[in-house]
C-alpha cells in the first residue's frame, strides 16, 4: 500500500521569492459578498506607497500621474472564495 503523495520537488529561491513578493503585495479584509451570501476574505492588489510617494519626489510630480492613472485602474475587492468583485 502506498503512502498519499507528497510534493517531492522543492521551491528554487526565486520562485520563493516570487510568492513572498506577491503575498505581501496584496491587501486583506473581510467583506460581504453577495454571490456567496457570507462574509469571506476579500483581496486585492496592495501598492507600495513610500516607493510611488519616493519616485514622485525624484521625478518632481512628474510619477504622479503614472501613480493616479495606476490607482483608477487597479482592481477593487475581490471575493477569495468565488473572485466576484466585493463591497
Amino acid at each position: 500500500m502506498q503512502e498519499p503523495s507528497q510534493r517531492q520537488e522543492r521551491l528554487t529561491p526565486a520562485e520563493v521569492t516570487a510568492r513572498i513578493v506577491q503575498i505581501v503585495s496584496q491587501q486583506e479584509t473581510t467583506k460581504y459578498c453577495t454571490k456567496c451570501q457570507k462574509h469571506v476574505l476579500a483581496l486585492r492588489p496592495g501598492t507600495s506607497r513610500l516607493r510611488q510617494m519616493l519616485l514622485t519626489i525624484i521625478t518632481l510630480g512628474l510619477w504622479s500621474f503614472v501613480w493616479i492613472a495606476d490607482a483608477v485602474r487597479r482592481p477593487g475587492w475581490r471575493c477569495s472564495e468565488c473572485d466576484h468583485r466585493v463591497g
